[in-house]
């Protein structure tokens, strides 16, 4: 059974599925051995460890690819990757596809802001037509090889467009051939639980378990509501800079730097591989 068949058979359960963000094979490979079922390869993880900048498009579709090539060849376990905007029009949405196909997601993840933002204001969240972004769905799926990958659908309609449109795009992109969806930004239960009456069964649905001040923070919530897929984008990418600060401080703090000061530092990389 391949990964991606894999996956679509988890989703027939009940019981939510977990994905922490990550960001390389090490990452990966260390979700994997806490016992996860999934990992998602977040698109702003990877702009801050690859480039230590913030998630604005800078990275390339070749660059994910590549990044997403490494981790699979060393995780055994399901892979959805976000592909941001899918790095162009749906000509180019296809060519993604392929490529994080080959390099072995298992779900592709493709939302509907504008491929290119504004300079002077790099973090809007401006949406290309419905129209459009059902076309990138069709690309998508035509551009599948195997067709137990899974495509999901993100939607930043809520920010921009407030929810009820929200809610009509993603019944289009459903309609065009998504598997799962991800309405990004709803921020109370009762959005969350009109989502699911609303799709009712059409689509996987996911959140993304990110901010403290929603109303749902926790898995266990979304799971009751209806939802399938539980993201925790940036506990991986917090958890590793904190770490990297107090390593840091006290190295630099040490009265001799000579290595060996800190825990880690003794307990040496292998430890991490095993």
């Amino acid at each position: 059974m391949t990964l991606a068949k894999k996956l679509r058979t988890r989703l027939q359960q009940r019981e939510i599925v977990i994905a922490p963000g990550v960001y390389d094979a090490l990452s990966a490979y260390r979700a994997e051995a806490a016992g996860f079922e999934a990992v998602f390869v977040s698109g702003s993880a990877l702009a801050a460890t690859h480039l230590a900048r913030p998630d604005i498009g800078l990275l390339t579709a070749s660059e994910t690819a590549e990044i997403v090539a490494r981790i699979g060849d060393r995780i055994e376990i399901p892979m959805l990757v976000d592909a941001d905007q899918g790095f162009g029009n749906a000509f180019a949405v296809g060519r993604t596809v392929g490529m994080l196909e080959r390099a072995g997601a298992s779900a592709i993840q493709i939302e509907d802001q504008q491929e290119v933002k504004p300079a002077n204001n790099p973090l809007s969240r401006l949406l290309i037509s419905q129209e459009a972004m059902v076309d990138k769905i069709k690309a998508a799926r035509d551009a599948l090889t195997d067709a137990d990958v899974l495509i999901s659908a993100r939607s930043d309609a809520m920010t921009t467009e407030g929810f009820e449109r929200a809610l009509e795009r993603v019944h289009a992109y459903v309609e065009a051939g998504a598997d799962m969806v991800f309405v990004e930004s709803l921020t109370t239960r009762a959005q969350m639980d009109e989502l699911v009456r609303q799709m009712d069964g059409k689509a996987n649905l996911l959140h993304n378990l990110l901010r403290d001040t929603d109303e749902v923070t926790d898995a266990k919530t979304a799971q009751q509501i209806g939802y399938s897929v539980a993201l925790f984008p940036g506990t991986a990418l917090g958890a590793v800079g904190a770490a990297l600060d107090r390593g840091f401080a006290d190295l630099k703090n040490a009265p001799e730097l000579r290595g060996g000061g800190s825990k880690i530092d003794r307990i040496g990389a292998d430890a991490y591989l095993k």
